[in-house]
């Protein structure tokens, strides 16, 4: 994992109100495709908020 996406992460957890570490464990048991699905969907709402 880069930084930028640490970033994307923590604010994710923040504003869902989710454990940094359980975010972490999910991110981490995705493979490339899911992760490149989870963090547009992660984006989107980064930026609807």
């Amino acid at each position: 994992m880069n930084q930028k996406t640490v970033k994307l992460l923590k604010k994710y957890a923040d504003l869902k109100g989710i454990d940094k570490k359980q975010i972490k464990r999910e991110w981490l048991s995705l493979n490339e495709t899911e992760k490149d699905k989870k963090r547009q969907e992660i984006v989107s709402v980064l930026v609807k908020k």
